[in-house]
C-alpha cells in the first residue's frame, strides 16, 4: 500500500471513530426503574422523569412494576448479576439489610452532601435506612404512627376544648373513656359507631404495637435490650386492646381487610383511627379535612411513637447509578413531589425542608413533631418472621382465643430461635 493511501486510510479510520464516538454520546442512556404497582397510581412518577429529561436530555425511562413486597425475586436476581433496574422503589429498610448483607446495594453518601447533606433529612427516617454507617436507601413513604380522629364525633361526645379540638388523653385509662362515650350502640346493644379502629393487618400489627410501647414507656426495648414482649405497658396495652374489642368499642375490620379501618373512618363507622399520619388527608378528602385532626397516642408528646418507611435502592449491577441518584434527589426529592405527595395522600420524604415549609398548617406541624422524636423498628435478619408471629398472635387474642397474657408468651416463646439481633 502507497504512503498516500496509507495516509487516507488512517484518516478514514480516525473519522469512522469519530462519528462512533459522536454517535455514542448522542445515544439516550435509558434509566430503568421498577417500583410496587401501587406507586404508579400515587407517585407523579412519570412527570418527574419529565421533568428530569428537561435538564438531561440524553435520557430516556423504561418502567417495571413488582408485586407488593417482592423482595425474593429481585434478591435471588440481583445476585445473580441480572440487571434488572438501576433504581428500586420497593422494600422496607429492614428489608434492604439482606440485600446489603449480600453485597448488592450501593450506598448514597457520596451524594449526600451540600443541601442534601444527612443533617438535612429526618434523623428518624434516615437512621432506618443506614446500615454500618452508610446510606444505602433513601426514604419513601415515610410514616408516623399515630390516632387520627374525627373532630365532628368528638365534638358531639363533649370531648373537644374551646377552638374545637379534640382533647388529647393524658394516658389509656383517659383514652378507654373517650371510646366508650364515643361509641354508639343501637337499642339490641349492637355497635353502629366504633370508638376507635385499629390497623392490625399484616403490614401494621407490628407498628401499632410498638408504637404504643414508645409512646407509654420511651423503648420499644425491655432491661435486656431485646424487643419488649413482657413489660407491664405491653401487657397493659394488648389488655386495653381485647377489652376494647370485647365491649364493642374498638372495630376488628382490618382483620379480614388492610383497608378495614380507613374505610371506618370515611364511612363514619368510627371516630378515631389508629395507623399511620398519611391517612389523616386520604380522609379528610372525603369527609372533608377540617373534619379531621391527628391525635397523639398517649404519651407520645413526651416519649414519640414509631415511623417506618419504605426505601429507594439502587442496585450495585446498574448500568446508570450517577444518574439513579440523581433523579432522586433532583426530582423524588424536590419541593414539587413532596407537595404533590403530602397534598393528594399525606405521605412524607426525607428532606426537612419539604415538611418545614409547610409547618403554618396544624396538621403538618405535629406530624413534624412526630417525626421528629420517632424511631424506627431495629433491622434484623429475621423481622419478617416475627411480624407474622405477633400477627397470628395478636389476632387470635382478638378473636378471644387467648388472653393478653398468654399472646405475649407465646410470642416470646416463638420468637426465641429468630435472630432479631439489631443490626446498626
Amino acid at each position: 500500500m502507497s504512503k498516500k493511501m496509507r495516509v487516507l486510510s488512517l484518516v478514514g479510520l480516525l473519522m469512522l471513530s469519530l462519528v462512533m464516538s459522536a454517535a455514542a454520546m448522542a445515544a439516550p442512556k435509558t434509566l430503568k426503574v421498577t417500583a410496587e404497582a401501587w406507586y404508579f397510581n400515587k407517585y407523579e412518577m412519570e412527570e418527574a422523569a419529565r421533568r428530569f429529561q428537561e435538564d438531561h436530555p440524553d435520557v430516556d425511562f423504561e418502567w417495571s412494576k413488582a408485586g407488593d413486597f417482592e423482595v425474593a425475586p429481585l434478591m435471588l436476581a440481583w445476585s445473580r448479576d441480572r440487571y434488572i433496574a438501576d433504581l428500586v422503589i420497593v422494600a422496607s429498610p429492614s428489608e434492604a439489610v439482606a440485600f446489603q448483607a449480600r453485597d448488592l446495594l450501593l450506598s448514597f453518601d457520596d451524594v449526600l452532601v451540600g443541601e442534601y447533606a444527612k443533617e438535612n433529612w429526618l434523623k428518624g427516617f434516615l437512621d432506618q435506612c443506614t446500615i454500618g454507617g452508610q446510606v444505602y436507601a433513601l426514604p419513601s413513604d415515610a410514616e408516623v404512627m399515630t390516632l387520627i380522629g374525627r373532630r365532628d364525633f368528638a365534638e358531639e361526645a363533649g370531648l373537644t376544648d374551646d377552638e374545637g379540638n379534640i382533647i388529647m388523653p393524658k394516658d389509656f385509662d383517659e383514652l378507654y373513656s373517650f371510646l366508650e362515650q364515643l361509641t354508639i350502640k343501637d337499642s339490641s346493644g349492637k355497635t353502629t359507631r366504633y370508638g376507635m379502629t385499629v390497623n392490625w393487618s399484616p403490614e401494621y400489627t407490628h407498628y401499632v404495637y410498638f408504637s404504643g410501647l414508645q409512646a407509654m414507656r420511651g423503648s420499644i426495648f425491655d432491661e435486656n435490650g431485646a424487643l419488649d414482649f413482657s413489660s407491664d405497658e405491653a401487657l397493659e396495652l394488648l389488655t386495653f386492646w381485647q377489652k376494647g374489642v370485647e365491649e364493642g368499642l374498638i372495630s376488628t375490620s382490618s382483620l379480614v381487610d388492610h383497608s378495614g379501618p380507613r374505610n371506618d373512618m370515611k364511612s363514619g363507622l368510627a371516630a378515631i383511627l389508629w395507623e399511620d399520619h398519611a391517612r389523616v388527608i386520604e380522609i379528610g378528602q372525603v369527609v372533608g379535612q377540617d373534619k379531621m385532626q391527628i391525635v397523639k397516642i398517649p404519651g407520645a408528646d413526651v416519649n414519640g411513637t414509631v415511623s417506618y418507611t419504605m426505601s429507594l435502592m439502587i442496585p450495585k449491577n446498574a448500568a446508570h447509578p450517577e444518574l439513579a441518584k440523581a433523579f432522586v434527589l433532583e426530582q423524588f426529592n424536590a419541593e414539587w413531589f413532596a407537595h404533590d405527595l403530602m397534598d393528594r395522600w399525606g405521605k412524607l420524604l426525607g428532606l426537612k425542608s419539604n415538611i418545614e415549609s409547610r409547618l403554618d398548617d396544624p396538621i403538618w406541624e405535629t406530624v413534624f413533631e412526630l417525626a421528629d422524636n420517632s424511631v424506627g423498628l431495629p433491622k434484623t435478619v429475621d423481622h419478617a418472621k416475627m411480624v407474622d408471629i405477633m400477627t397470628a398472635e395478636i389476632h387470635n387474642m382478638l378473636k378471644m382465643q387467648q388472653t393478653p397474657s398468654q399472646t405475649l408468651a407465646n410470642i416470646r416463646q416463638q420468637i426465641q430461635p429468630l435472630n432479631l439481633e439489631p443490626i446498626e
